[in-house]
C-alpha cells in the first residue's frame, strides 16, 4: 500500500491530506508524480467564484452518481489537479497498451487529463493518460493537458492568411493561441491583458500591438487599429467571469468569427446577443478535452505533433514560469488567488 499527500480546495482554502491509495485494478496504472500545474480555474474556484447548478455541463462529467450525489463543482473541490505527468510504477493485469496505441511499459512517462496530480503517486485508468513522446521534455510533457488544449485551439481558429486577430487573455493558453494565429497567416496580431509583463512577452512573441485594459478603452483602441471595422477574429482566452467573451464580442467585426477558450463560471451581466445576429457572427468552440474521450486523446496527440515539430515556442513561456515544492501549495494560491488580474506566471508548476 502507498500513502500519497492530495489537496482539497475550498473558498479561501487549501487542505492536504495524506491518504492510503487502493490496490490498482486490471485496467489501471500507478503514477509517480513528476510535474503539476496550477490551472487558471482552480484560482477562480479558490476565489468562490464557481458554477451555479443550473449551469452544470451535461457531458462526460454530468453524471451526479459519480461524485456520490454531488453537483460537478461542489465544495470542497478534490482530490484537485488535472494538469500533470509522472511516471509508470505499476501496471493492472489487464493493461497492454494506451488508448490510441503504443505499449505501456513501467518507467514510460505519461502526461494525465485527470484529476489528482498535486500528489505524490495517483492512479489512474489507463485511458486517462497518454505516453510523452521521447522527444518532447519531461518539464513540457508533463503541461500535456493545458498545452495539448492551448495547441489544439491555436491549430484550429479558423484564422485565414491576411486576418486580423485579437487575442484577449495572454497568459499560456493565450500567449500558445497567439503563435498559432501568426502561423496561420494573420497580418496582425493585437494582445490584450493587464499584466504589462504578459503584454511584452506577447510582444516578443510576434504580437504587433498589445493593448491594456487598464490604460485605455480595449475595444475603442482595436477598433481603431482596424480602420473602424473590427478584427476577423476575436478570441476569448480569459474566462472566469466573462469579461473576455464581452471584450472579444466588442472588437469582433460584421461576418467574423469569435473564439471561445476560456472557461466563464458567472454569469454576464447585460449581456447582448443582438450583434450575433445582425453582424452574422460565428462562434466556435476551442475546448478539445470536452467532445467526447476518444476525440480528446486524438486531438491531444494532433497538439503534441505540433510541439515535436517546433510549432510553438515554449521556452519564453517556460522562463517566465514559477516553480514550487507541493508542501508550499496553500501559501502559492493564497497569493496568486489575491491578484488574479496581476498573475505575471504565466505557468505556475507545482513539484512534490
Amino acid at each position: 500500500m502507498v500513502d500519497t499527500r492530495v489537496v482539497y480546495l475550498s473558498v479561501g482554502e487549501i487542505e492536504v491530506k495524506t491518504i492510503t491509495l487502493p490496490e490498482v485494478k486490471p485496467n489501471q496504472i500507478m503514477i509517480k508524480s513528476h510535474q503539476a500545474s496550477v490551472c487558471g480555474s482552480e484560482r477562480y474556484f479558490y476565489k468562490g467564484i464557481n458554477v451555479r447548478p443550473q449551469d452544470e455541463a451535461r457531458g462526460m462529467q454530468w453524471d451526479p452518481s459519480k461524485r456520490n450525489g454531488k453537483r460537478e463543482h461542489a465544495y470542497p473541490i478534490g482530490p484537485l489537479g488535472h494538469e500533470g505527468g509522472g511516471t509508470v510504477v505499476e501496471v493492472g493485469s489487464a493493461v497492454k497498451e494506451y488508448l490510441g496505441g503504443g505499449d505501456v511499459e513501467i518507467g514510460d512517462r505519461v502526461g494525465s487529463l485527470k484529476y489528482p496530480t498535486y500528489t505524490d503517486y495517483w492512479i489512474a485508468d489507463i485511458s486517462q493518460v497518454q505516453p510523452i513522446p521521447s522527444s518532447v521534455s519531461f518539464e513540457v510533457g508533463c503541461l500535456y493537458e493545458p498545452l495539448g488544449c492551448a495547441a489544439w485551439a491555436a491549430l484550429h481558429l479558423g484564422i485565414k492568411p491576411g486576418d486580423t486577430v485579437a487575442v484577449n487573455g495572454v497568459g499560456f493558453a493565450g500567449n500558445v493561441i497567439l503563435q498559432g494565429a501568426l502561423k496561420a497567416g494573420a497580418a496582425m496580431v493585437v494582445a490584450v491583458d493587464v499584466s504589462k509583463k504578459k503584454l511584452e512577452i506577447a510582444r516578443r512573441l510576434g504580437a504587433l500591438h498589445t493593448v491594456n485594459p487598464r490604460e485605455e478603452d480595449v475595444v475603442a483602441r482595436v477598433i481603431e487599429l482596424t480602420d473602424g471595422e473590427g478584427v476577423d477574429v476575436a478570441v476569448d482566452a480569459v474566462g472566469g467571469t466573462g469579461i473576455g467573451i464581452v471584450q472579444a464580442l466588442g472588437m469582433v467585426a460584421h461576418n467574423g468569427l469569435l473564439d471561445l477558450y476560456g472557461d466563464n463560471y458567472a454569469p454576464i451581466k447585460e449581456f447582448c446577443f443582438h450583434r450575433l445576429h445582425e453582424d452574422a457572427i460565428e462562434m466556435r468552440s476551442l475546448s478539445p478535452v470536452h467532445f467526447t474521450g476518444l476525440r480528446s486523446v486524438e486531438n491531444m496527440r494532433e497538439a503534441y505533433l505540433a510541439i515535436q515539430r517546433g510549432v510553438f515556442d515554449l521556452s519564453m513561456i517556460l522562463n517566465n514560469s514559477e516553480r514550487y515544492r507541493l508542501d508550499e501549495i496553500a501559501e502559492v494560491f493564497e497569493r496568486e488567488a489575491s491578484s488574479l488580474d496581476e498573475q505575471t506566471s504565466l505557468k505556475t508548476l507545482i513539484f512534490p
